[in-house]
């Protein structure tokens, strides 16, 4: 096995960038790599955010990068990795930030065989701390991910990875007008390239409790383009059809973050945040059979004598895109079904009724 001082005679490793004594390869990204290294003077292990030689002559590389490094350095607060350095030395553009003892959300999903609904809660609850700091400080994070939760020896969840941040406060550098992000934790919205804001991220948490809970994301695909279409078009599976025991109300709160319309899905991560914060564990699963009919409004109501928290499922908005109208021997199918189908229907029902008319009469 090769040592650090082999791989840098190899040229596999820098030696140093500026105070900065790299030890080892922490991984690998789009843009560049990040190392472990000690800080010389300090002898602080830090994470050093490289960007590479190639990607440094590309202006959208490049502003990318400086986005990271200015949001990062914009937020203080525990669940977010700081930014302690950014700059450029040894013909490399870098930035040091936290170095995280521990793993990323996506080994921990993968390495359970499922995880406690109390573990999934307290992940999202200090995802959500996070994310409203940022978003306090007009910072969407726009590619929220397991692989860029990170998770410390002692269970504190950090934000990472910033690199497609948009920064209201910095229009200049801000990337719009693509669809930029992971297909697979896209908002809809995203997925469409439009323009976005706090609420991108809410959704995309959605789709990362989601794959806490049932250890898959709800929509996936052959590709990056059938990935997106079914974030735009199609709804996600309730996650007790995969898991039966999850709590009732945890898979409303999931739900209700992946609204495709904006107007039904959480607005803040506060609200969010105070959802998950009465989350009964001791519940029994949803039969998703019965309480996401459709044309039914689905609520779940707990009061612990100090609050009353409804959460509301109206999945009214979202029937037409599943193509169904409910139990057609209850009169709410046929009121749906003169809503949608307008005059043809109302002629159709006329015209039976002239033709029963006839044939009573005639006999």
């Amino acid at each position: 096995m090769s040592t650090r001082d082999d791989l840098v005679k190899q040229g596999l490793l820098p030696d140093t960038i500026g105070t900065y004594k790299v030890q080892s390869i922490l991984g690998r990204g789009g843009m560049g790599v990040i190392y472990k290294a000690i800080q010389e003077g300090l002898d602080r292990p830090v994470a050093l955010k490289v960007l590479m030689p190639l990607m440094q002559a590309d202006a959208e590389s490049s502003k990318r990068f400086e986005i990271e490094a200015k949001a990062i350095s914009m937020l203080e607060h525990q669940n977010i990795v700081s930014i302690y350095e950014y700059g450029e030395a040894n013909g490399y553009h870098f930035f040091a930030m936290q170095y995280v003892d521990g793993e990323d959300l996506s080994r921990r999903i993968a390495d359970k065989k499922h995880m406690a609904f109390t573990e999934v809660v307290d992940i999202a609850k200090q995802m959500c701390r996070g994310l409203r700091y940022a978003h306090s400080k007009s910072v969407v994070h726009r590619d929220i991910k397991p692989q860029n939760v990170l998770i410390n020896k002692n269970g504190t969840i950090l934000l990472s990875d910033f690199g497609i941040a948009k920064i209201f406060s910095f229009s200049a550098i801000t990337v719009t007008g693509m669809a930029v992000g992971t297909p697979e934790y896209m908002s809809p919205e995203q997925a469409e390239g439009r323009s976005l804001d706090a609420q991108t991220d809410i959704y995309s948490l959605g789709i990362v409790m989601y794959e806490m809970l049932t250890k898959r994301p709800p929509f996936v695909g052959d590709n990056a383009v059938a990935i997106a279409y079914k974030q735009v078009h199609e709804l996600p599976a309730p996650p007790s059809t995969r898991r039966k025991d999850i709590p009732k109300r945890l898979e409303l709160i999931v739900l209700k973050a992946l609204k495709k319309d904006k107007s039904d899905r959480y607005r803040t991560v506060e609200e969010m945040l105070e959802h998950l914060d009465s989350v009964d564990f001791d519940e029994k699963s949803m039969s998703p059979t019965v309480s996401f009919m459709p044309g039914k409004r689905d609520t779940v109501s707990e009061k612990d004598g100090a609050s009353d928290k409804r959460i509301t499922d109206r999945r009214n908005g979202d029937r037409r895109r599943e193509g169904a109208l409910g139990n057609p021997f209850s009169g709410e199918f046929w009121v749906e079904l003169v809503a949608t189908q307008g005059i043809a229907v109302f002629l159709a029902l006329t015209a039976l009724a002239l033709l029963l008319a006839h044939v009573l009469t005639s006999k």
